[in-house]
């Protein structure tokens, strides 16, 4: 190889760790091309020893800001709704409806914090968590105490988030991996909304005296 193209070729090499993509730059641009967002995902629930504990697949729906469906299909039905104001989880088993507010605690959960919006930055810290699997990775640390985790990773694929990585205090990891995602498609108001079955027990833990019961 003539030593010109050897240095061409060295320079490349050592240029291409700077030219690795950024997580932070990279969830910013999804956030600024992103409207609306479906996709399936799985999540596995990973101990400390790296067992895997539990499996479940399901469903997300996005449209920002703030609003969002999670709804888990196998191997128990559990739907959480945002309408941008209220947060419904539905346990289907259960046959109970839980209401609350989006207060600053739900904005620090994983569906929220895809949403984006000025109130990301006051529940999370954000920083740059390097390149792993071929995707550029965001490190978000809660900034509220009072959170079931420590710690969430973010894997982003061509700027679209494809894993997320939860850590809580007790060692254990969820791993969600997201598939079939569809950018800006157009998505049903109705979708942010749930209907609720008259037998349905409704906890409303919403107002200062936090609520009560139908």
């Amino acid at each position: 190889m003539p030593v010109r193209r050897l240095l061409v070729f060295g320079l490349l090499l050592l240029a291409a760790p700077f030219a690795q993509a950024n997580g932070v730059d990279d969830l910013e641009a999804f956030y600024d091309r992103v409207d609306t967002l479906t996709a399936d995902f799985e999540q596995r629930q990973i101990d400390d020893r790296g067992n895997v504990m539990q499996r479940a697949s399901g469903i997300f729906v996005l449209s920002r800001p703030d609003r969002f469906r999670w709804a888990y299909q196998d191997p128990y039905e559990q739907i959480i709704v945002s309408d941008g104001n209220v947060f419904r989880f539905y346990d289907v088993d259960l046959a109970q409806v839980t209401v609350r507010d989006i207060d600053a605690t739900l904005r620090a959960t994983p569906a929220l914090l895809l949403t984006g919006g000025a109130a990301l930055e006051d529940a999370f810290n954000i920083s740059a968590a390097g390149n792993r699997d071929g995707m550029s990775w965001v490190r978000l640390t809660p900034r509220a105490d009072d959170t079931d985790f420590e710690e969430v990773r973010l894997g982003l694929d061509d700027q679209v988030p494809a894993v997320m990585e939860l850590q809580d205090s007790l060692g254990q990891t969820t791993r969600i991996r997201f598939s079939n995602v569809e950018i800006n498609p157009a998505i049903d108001d109705d979708r942010f909304t749930l209907d609720i079955p008259d037998d349905v027990e409704v906890v409303d833990g919403r107002g200062m005296n936090g609520g009560g019961r139908r």
